[in-house]
């Protein structure tokens, strides 16, 4: 079913939070299909909302890595800078606290360290600009999450991607998820229909059912950096793949059993561990299972490879996309007006897609 809206127009303050459906969520993640695509301008966008409309509940901030600095590491040109409100809640490096100018208050230090220090509880005692620099790990994302919900069990957690990772909205680190995408490097609506389908698609694949929910989530348990792999053999049974490193080619085509049912791959599916995967002596029946839709890195062409060979495609954490955020610039950072663009994305994609616009915050 496609979204039938379509329309120019920029939702409200009120249309927005709505649309989102903030009231009912306890954590947001804003993800992007590429470097630039306007994940922080999204986030910006909510937060002006939520400041408009009077929101109710404390905010709180954090990012995967660096974001909400004035300029690009990588590209030295200029990006939009993260607005905080008095009252809101920071989870970023020590480092990052002097290029903020808002006033903030230290609460708590988190015992997690990055490359830019130590990640503190902070918070906004005076509005301000503030760059966040997060933890670079899921699980480090959780222990700041329960940090936080120590002082505000009731905040409503934003996480902010950095570059292109998408991460932080996998692993059911996040309820929702707003995505983000800009023009491509050709700006064709054909390619860029195409290429947003099949993100969509991985990012929104389904889950395996609660019971095998429950019984993978209790086989990966916790402090397990060696896993990288189980297979789902005969009788429920799981057999385990530890390594330091999976790189994808022979370790998993190896490790499959004819006998097995299913693979439930940990860190990234990509064309080349499908490749592997499609060579290895394997059931005619056969699931792939993923952490999350953000975690998968399929061409179409492989993806239809798998298809093709019966392999199907399920997540353990499922994820909830939101909205789309069209951001109508070019890889390159070369602008395009969205006036033919943005209604063809309307009409043809299954969520709603709005071109927000630069976030002009005070």
């Amino acid at each position: 079913m496609t979204n039938t809206i379509i329309t120019n127009k920029r939702p409200t303050s009120a249309e927005l939070l709505e649309l989102t459906g903030v009231r009912e969520l306890s954590s947001l993640a804003f993800i992007g299909l590429s470097k630039n695509a306007g994940k922080t301008s999204s986030l910006n966008h909510l937060l002006m909302a939520c400041m408009n409309e009077g929101f109710e509940r404390p905010l709180a901030l954090t990012s995967i890595g660096r974001d909400g600095e004035e300029s690009d590491v990588v590209t030295q040109t200029e990006k939009p800078r993260i607005y905080a409100p008095a009252g809101s809640l920071l989870l970023t490096a020590t480092g990052s606290l002097q290029r903020s100018d808002a006033l903030l208050d230290i609460l708590e230090l988190s015992g997690i360290y990055t490359a830019f220090g130590e990640i503190a509880l902070c918070r906004v005692l005076i509005s301000g600009y503030v760059e966040l620099a997060g933890p670079s790990m899921a699980q480090e994302l959780k222990l700041c999450e329960a940090l936080l919900r120590r002082t505000a069990p009731d905040a409503l957690y934003l996480i902010d991607g950095a570059l292109s990772r998408r991460s932080p909205a996998g692993g059911g680190l996040s309820e929702a998820a707003v995505l983000a995408f800009n023009a491509g490097h050709s700006g064709r609506i054909s390619e860029l229909l195409h290429s947003c389908r099949h993100a969509l698609r991985l990012l929104t694949l389904p889950a395996v059912d609660l019971d095998l929910q429950r019984k993978l989530a209790s086989a990966l348990g916790e402090n397990q950096e060696d896993l990288r792999a189980l297979a789902l053999g005969k009788n429920e049974s799981f057999r385990p793949l530890r390594l330091h490193t999976l790189l994808g080619g022979d370790e998993l085509r190896d490790f499959v059993d004819s006998s097995d049912r299913g693979l439930m791959l940990r860190g990234a599916l990509t064309d080349r561990s499908a490749t592997a995967l499609l060579k290895a002596r394997r059931a005619r029946s056969f699931r792939l299972i993923a952490e999350d839709g953000t975690r998968i890195f399929l061409s179409p062409a492989k993806l239809r490879e798998l298809e093709t060979a019966g392999i199907e495609l399920n997540v353990l954490c499922p994820l909830r996309l939101l909205w789309l955020a069209f951001n109508p610039r070019l890889d390159d950072g070369s602008p395009l007006s969205s006036t033919e663009i943005l209604p063809r994305l309307q009409a043809e994609l299954p969520l709603p897609v709005f071109d927000l616009g630069p976030a002009l915050m005070v």
